[in-house]
């Protein structure tokens, strides 16, 4: 007897765990919020559309959440929100449809959304719900300037899992445009990435106030993952876009190389510069790029001692112990600013391997000041290295590099002979 009143009362405890792991999470004191978490409203899609009946919500009618579509920017629909949330350690995304547009909503809203007998559907790939009478006045206000972080993860990650991520803000980094051929614009779909077989494309309306800036040949990206089917609803076979919420999403950016960049001082012959002081020329020779100041420096071409690129057979090289600096400097200014230099460097195979320490500098007032840019290298070696400094100058400028005049070698200078090759300046993208 007593073992089927324990069996009763064990039947009786579990029946109300199950109901209470039914109710919405929302509920307080015993009342059913009228809340409803985003990842069980997804949840109820399964390939058709679904009316959002409160049976269906757990007696719930509203949807909570931050917006993270910007409507000042142009890159979105202006009659559409996407609207993310976290619950039960889960994000969640969704892009709402109005009857009319938006006018006061702005990113980083916290809002509360009526959604009693909307339509969850997926429209052209992208999951959205829509009503006859889903205007903005069922959209609720709760905070402004909320901050939401980014997920950050790498293209590879947001590829494979691009279902998870679909209208959420996400933050990938150092992305590259292999198709790029130079003068792009952001506007219309371009391929994010160098992979092949990882086909995500950065999306920008044509109505962005973006859309006419020049595309970057590297850049990381925040933005908002979606769908796009052209020809119908469904999500598993549409193109898979990366949308910027603004311009402001695009950072760390690197511009197209110059033309005629990578200079690799091949046009002039080493004997038109063969002395480390040639003043009858004031040091200067002409290349590929433009007028070149070469000072205590020379063009170096003896094979297995001047450091070259692969195809190619000279190099610049600066002189060794010296009390006064060294210089290979342009006497021409480039005119949209830069965002990049790189360069390769080593020590020529001449006698023992001594390093040196110099400096990457520019000018906006056509050489008569400098400014230093990063930090002094001082790691040279026999094995070519490749430099890159990261800047972010508007305008006219010209680079300099300067080998600092340290003096005889000692136990505690090193002052070597320097080879500089490949120099490469990438436009400013602002």
């Amino acid at each position: 007897m007593k073992k089927d009143i324990k069996s009763l009362f064990a039947f009786f405890i579990g029946i109300i765990v199950l109901s209470s792991c039914s109710k919405n999470e929302y509920e307080s004191d015993g009342a059913v919020s009228p809340v409803i978490y985003m990842s069980y409203v997804k949840a109820l899609h399964n390939g058709d559309d679904v009316i959002l009946a409160k049976e269906k919500l757990m007696g719930a009618t509203q949807i909570a959440g931050v917006v993270i579509s910007d409507r000042t920017s142009g890159n979105f629909n202006e009659n559409e929100l996407v609207v993310q949330n976290s619950s039960r350690n889960k994000i969640s995304g969704i892009v709402f449809k109005f009857t009319d547009n938006n006018t006061s909503i702005n990113y980083g809203d916290s809002v509360k959304i009526d959604i009693e007998n909307c339509v969850l559907y997926r429209e052209n790939g992208s999951m959205k719900i829509k009503g006859d009478d889903l205007s903005f006045a069922k959209v609720n206000k709760v905070e402004s300037n909320k901050v939401i972080a980014p997920r950050k993860v790498s293209l590879t990650q947001l590829y494979s899992d691009f279902f998870n991520y679909e209208n959420t803000l996400v933050e990938v980094a150092n992305i590259a445009f292999p198709d790029l051929i130079g003068g792009e614009v952001y506007n219309g779909d371009v391929k994010m990435g160098e992979e092949a077989s990882i086909l995500i494309y950065l999306s920008t309306k044509s109505t962005a106030n973006f859309a006419q800036k020049s595309l970057p040949l590297l850049a990381s990206f925040r933005g908002i993952p979606t769908y796009y089917n052209a020809t119908s609803n469904y999500y598993n076979t549409a193109k898979l876009l990366f949308k910027m919420r603004n311009e402001e999403d695009a950072f760390n950016e690197t511009g197209a190389t110059y033309a005629s960049f990578p200079e690799d001082f091949e046009l002039a012959a080493a004997s038109t510069k063969a002395s480390y002081l040639m003043s009858a020329t004031n040091d200067m020779v002409t290349f590929k790029t433009g007028n070149w100041r070469i000072y205590q420096g020379i063009i170096g071409d003896v094979v297995n001692v001047d450091k070259f690129n692969p195809t190619g057979k000279q190099a610049i090289r600066l002189k060794d112990q010296l009390s006064e600096s060294a210089y290979i400097e342009m006497n021409f200014d480039l005119t949209s600013g830069a965002s990049k230099v790189t360069f390769s460097y080593g020590v020529p195979a001449l006698g023992a391997i001594t390093a040196s320490t110099f400096d990457l500098e520019y000018s906006q007032n056509g050489g008569t000041t400098w400014t230093k840019v990063g930090n002094s290298i001082t790691d040279a070696g026999k094995n070519a290295q490749l430099a890159t400094f990261n800047v972010n100058v508007s305008g006219p400028v010209r680079f300099r590099i300067n080998k600092l005049g340290l003096g005889p070698n000692t136990s505690s200078v090193n002052n070597g002979f320097l080879n500089i090759d490949d120099f490469k300046v990438y436009q400013n993208v602002n």
